[in-house]
């Protein structure tokens, strides 16, 4: 997958050169996980947009595609509108 002009923001390759994990959780269920970079890239393009990895992924919990993606800086804590269940 390539990224398309209207997908803004890092993109893999940006979060490799910083050794920084995507955080992904599913909309439906709550589950979440941190994904090392180095895992999507073996099978995305290093071009390919944080957000756009979404579209890629299935909840491992519910089987779900309502997932977002968004860098995983640690030590910020939650994701600014996001709150991990049972935090």
């Amino acid at each position: 997958m390539t990224a398309t002009r209207n997908e803004t923001g890092p993109r893999l390759a940006d979060l490799a050169r910083q050794d920084v994990p995507v955080a992904a959780w599913c909309r439906d269920c709550g589950h979440h996980r941190v994904l090392p970079v180095a895992s999507l890239l073996s099978r995305m393009d290093g071009r390919t947009a944080v957000v756009a990895v979404a579209r890629r992924l299935r909840c491992s919990s519910c089987n779900g595609r309502a997932i977002e993606t968004r860098p995983h800086y640690a030590g910020l804590g939650v994701v600014a509108g996001h709150r991990w269940h049972g935090d």
